[in-house]
């Protein structure tokens, strides 16, 4: 049998992370931190404050997509669908922000055009500028994952490799934290490595490798391990969430969300959501990269220009509902059209 080209249940998994990063932010982060906002869901917006771990399941599922789609791919093939993937979305979402910013947003949202210059490249933090949207953030943690495949694709146009070297030397450095302090040495290869988020990519690698060859003893050590270390980062960066937005957040809550993401993916792996594997998936699955990247602020402009005029529940549904809208014809009717042009 041959190997499907698409998983469509990832595309569920991948919009529902987005959601819960759409609803964390307009329900709960807009407000509780850094006045974002003026919508104010105080008892409502407890129950999604949690939301942000969306993106712990982002970085899984690149994990694994990235894995399954290299198999095949030579170093150049590997950048160009890279960067077909990434760049013409993220320009066009990043043009619409920096526009309903520049004219709108006003005194929260301030942009100037060197800003603009430095996002379209996605390394504006290495640049020393700010990200003209929030969500960005994620999108540089993606790029250094990106390198470091790239290398390992460089590796192996020398001496064919398997991936179970990456994931083992991977899994090394991100161990040493227990065992090294900080230091200019460790600091570099906290950052090149992505140390903070490592975990949740090299557990998105193994669970390609199950999918693709099946469950061994090797992944009974390996996966636990990488469940270990995703729920200890977690669970690691509650300080700076308990003094950003002065509530508390549970351990119980976060290690079991992020045990809940490990079981999906392996439900995946082990291919026992065959039920739920429909093409129609697709649809839903690319509404989320332009969702993730077009919500934040734009959303919150709006909300700070008619919250006093509209209702505040009838107001963030009709913007979800927009931006679920923008989202599909960015999707289905822009991306196309400028794909073509990258043929």
């Amino acid at each position: 049998m041959s190997e499907p080209k698409r998983i469509y249940q990832i595309d569920l998994f991948r919009f529902i992370a987005a959601f819960a990063v759409v609803l964390y932010h307009y329900l709960y982060r807009g407000y509780a931190a850094g006045n974002m906002s003026l919508l104010r869901f105080d008892g409502v917006g407890e129950y999604f404050r949690y939301g942000y771990l969306g993106v712990d399941l982002f970085f899984i599922i690149s994990g694994f997509v990235i894995a399954f789609s290299i198999k095949h791919l030579s170093l150049r093939k590997f950048f160009n669908s890279r960067f077909k993937r990434l760049y013409p979305m993220f320009w066009i979402c990043l043009f619409a922000t920096f526009t309903v910013s520049y004219f709108f947003g006003a005194p929260r949202y301030q942009v100037t055009f060197t800003q603009l210059l430095a996002n379209l490249t996605m390394l504006q933090k290495l640049l020393g500028y700010g990200d003209i949207d929030g969500a960005y953030w994620s999108l540089y943690v993606e790029l250094k994952f990106y390198l470091i495949i790239a290398v390992f694709l460089i590796i192996n146009q020398f001496k064919k490799i398997s991936l179970d070297y990456l994931v083992y030397f991977w899994l090394i450095l991100s161990s040493l934290r227990f065992y090294i302090g900080p230091s200019e040495l460790y600091d570099a290869i906290h950052e090149f490595f992505i140390l903070d988020w490592s975990a949740y990519f090299i557990a998105g690698i193994i669970f390609c490798q199950i999918f693709l060859n099946g469950l061994h003893i090797k992944h009974f050590v390996l996966l636990p391990y990488c469940l270990f270390l995703s729920i200890d980062g977690a669970v690691g960066r509650i300080h700076w969430l308990e003094r950003t937005f002065h509530s508390d957040f549970s351990v119980y809550i976060i290690g079991g969300t992020i045990v809940l993401f490990y079981l999906l993916m392996l439900l995946v792996s082990c291919k026992k959501l065959q039920f739920i594997n429909s093409p129609k998936l697709v649809k839903i699955g690319m509404l989320t990269y332009p969702l993730y990247l077009i919500h934040q602020h734009i959303g919150f402009i709006i909300f700070n220009h008619l919250q006093p005029y509209v209702n505040k529940y009838l107001l963030v549904s009709a913007v979800i509902v927009l931006m679920l809208a923008v989202a599909y014809m960015l999707s289905d009717r822009i991306e196309p059209r400028i794909m073509k042009l990258f043929k």
